[in-house]
């Protein structure tokens, strides 16, 4: 019997089912609000053409939005420099009739000189004014330049597959070099690596290279092109991912609290993510411009309560560590040990397994100064460590 699909296309699939499988929520923000005093009566002055290279129109000096429109091509990233040059207090780019580019190269270079600068883009539903906004293709990857994106419920996003003229993307397997500038590209706009591959591998299933498909609000979702939703009271959430706790909302100021303690602030903990040492129920206060709340309290007890028979038996040295070397003594533990070294906000840096007997030796040459959190793991005991790098 014949495969319905030729293999590669199967196996892209297999790539992206898994994680549409897995929901999305977009984090609520008080401050999520585009600046655009005056957009419409703008809007009303302007002619705007899809087909044409793309514009930066700006409405004054001082005005603190910019309109988007056009053909991303080679012209674009000097016209980019030439906007954000001449423009300095513009805050939010409005996205309103974006068809494409004809030049990814171009469509890079302009979109990372936006992301540096950090403007919010904004993409108003379809209908919002008398004037149509809409983007599509490589424009939908020039959007993720925002560091704040956000998006009008009835937006219209198209996205669709690439071509060389003989290949289209569906005919190479995941991982094929043929793919990774395009999600290379995703990660230099902030998205993480898992979230890159799955929103790129959508794409190029979505539709061929010449038509398009439209995002549902579910997709849209589902692919974080939002960065967040507007609510004057947010709710906050909170995530486990093996004991480190992590709100979705970024860009704000944290503070995690002892639920068990009279919601007493835990010293020194304001990131994003956080890593209890004890068994206990943790909560995070997020203050934002303009409003601030705390999360549900969510429960930690998976950690061994014994911790302090394997503290007993491991040496953590130096510490603060400034000669580029970080010394663990596990010569006293008869068993598999597993070792996982994060930075403050979450993000794995590195992990080592061991078979225990042995003293380990961690090189912290790449390291950035600042402090990090060993977590190590045996059969049934856990313990976190924080280290100093200096």
């Amino acid at each position: 019997m014949k495969n319905k699909f030729p293999l590669p296309q199967f196996l892209l699939l297999i790539a992206f089912i898994s994680y549409v499988t897995q929901a999305q929520t977009t984090p609520e923000s008080c401050n999520c609000t585009p600046e655009i005093t005056g957009l419409s009566t703008y809007l009303n002055t302007l002619t705007l053409n899809e087909n044409a290279p793309l514009r930066f129109e700006v409405p004054s000096n001082t005005a603190q939005f910019a309109v988007l429109h056009g053909v991303i091509d080679s012209s674009t990233p000097a016209v980019t420099q030439t906007f954000i040059d001449n423009y300095p207090n513009v805050t939010t780019l409005v996205f309103m009739q974006m068809s494409g580019s004809d030049d990814d190269t171009a469509n890079l270079q302009a979109a990372q000189k936006l992301k540096n600068r950090g403007y919010t883009t904004y993409l108003p539903a379809v209908n919002a004014y008398n004037k149509d906004a809409f983007i599509a293709s490589g424009a939908t990857d020039m959007f993720f330049a925002g560091n704040k994106r956000i998006i009008d419920t009835g937006a219209e996003i198209g996205v669709h597959s690439w071509s060389d003229g003989t290949n289209s993307a569906t005919s190479f397997p995941v991982g094929h070099a043929n793919h990774l500038p395009y999600i290379n590209y995703y990660v230099a706009m902030g998205l993480s690596q898992a979230d890159s591959e799955a929103f790129y591998y959508y794409t190029i299933n979505a539709a061929p290279a010449n038509n398009i498909h439209h995002m549902t609000e579910v997709e849209i979702e589902q692919y974080k092109l939002r960065t967040c939703k507007y609510a004057t009271n947010p709710s906050y959430t909170i995530t486990n991912n093996n004991n480190t706790l992590s709100v979705n909302l970024a860009g704000a100021n944290y503070q995690w609290i002892d639920c068990n303690n009279g919601n007493t602030f835990v010293n020194g903990e304001t990131n994003q993510s956080f890593t209890p040492t004890t068994n206990g129920n943790y909560a995070v206060k997020v203050t934002e411009n303009g409003c601030n709340g705390i999360s549900n309290c969510i429960s930690i007890n998976s950690l061994a309560t014994n911790d302090f028979q394997l503290n007993n038996l491991i040496k953590l040295y130096p510490n603060p560590v400034n000669n580029n070397k970080i010394h663990l003594d596990c010569s006293l533990l008869n068993e598999e040990v597993s070792i996982s070294i994060k930075d403050m906000n979450g993000r794995q840096i590195n992990t080592i397994a061991s078979q225990g007997n042995e003293i380990i030796t961690i090189n912290t040459t790449n390291f950035s100064n600042s402090l990090y959190l060993l977590s190590i793991k045996t059969n049934n005991q856990q313990q976190i460590l924080k280290v100093l790098i200096q």
